[in-house]
């Protein structure tokens, strides 16, 4: 106990050492979930790290380098290339620590896979089917349309976020995004 309780007070007094375990954490955690996802994969079946390594649009080197834990930072852009290969999408979080202790205790490479994937995925090739079965949950409520509503939801520069809908309205976004005007 005076070992964790140490490491609490470190982690509340030094700036360097959160950044320190946070990045400990990153280091293991990221290279396991590429690597079982990779070993994972069937829509192509990818057994080898060549095979990610094509799809990603890497060298096979630099997929060993990102599956070991430890081996290499990995940039966002990277981590992009590496989802887009294996057909999933990512998720960067801001979390409590506890949350993400929480996490990393739970983790397990072999139960862990990313599923549907991309061409399996019908919430995000077909959104219909999640407005569907929202409103399928509708009626098995009662009919309780004040409970189904949601209130919007706002980002930091106070602007709503709404759902990108359509794969077309998604492309639009992500056009509007990299001409540089944030995607309005």
């Amino acid at each position: 106990m005076g070992e964790r309780l140490d490491r609490i007070g470190k982690l509340l007094q030094s700036q360097k050492s959160r950044a320190s375990y946070i990045r400990a954490k990153l280091a293991v955690l990221v290279p396991a979930q590429i690597r079982a996802a990779r070993l994972k994969s069937e829509n192509p079946s990818m057994p080898y790290q060549r095979d990610l390594a094509r799809e990603a649009g890497l060298h096979q080197s630099r997929i060993s380098m990102f599956e070991t834990p430890g081996a290499a930072n990995i940039t966002l852009e990277t981590l992009a290339k590496i989802a887009s290969g294996l057909r999933v999408g990512v998720i960067v979080k801001l979390v409590p620590f506890h949350e993400m202790l929480r996490w990393e205790d739970s983790f397990s490479a072999e139960s862990f896979d990313v599923l549907p994937r991309l061409a399996e995925d019908e919430l995000f090739l077909n959104p219909s089917a999640d407005e569907q079965a929202d409103s399928n949950s509708l009626f098995q409520d009662g009919g309780n349309v004040a409970a189904a509503q949601r209130e919007p939801e706002f980002n930091a520069a106070g602007t709503e976020r709404k759902p990108m809908g359509t794969v077309e309205g998604q492309e639009e976004m992500m056009a509007a995004a990299a001409a540089g005007n944030g995607g309005r």
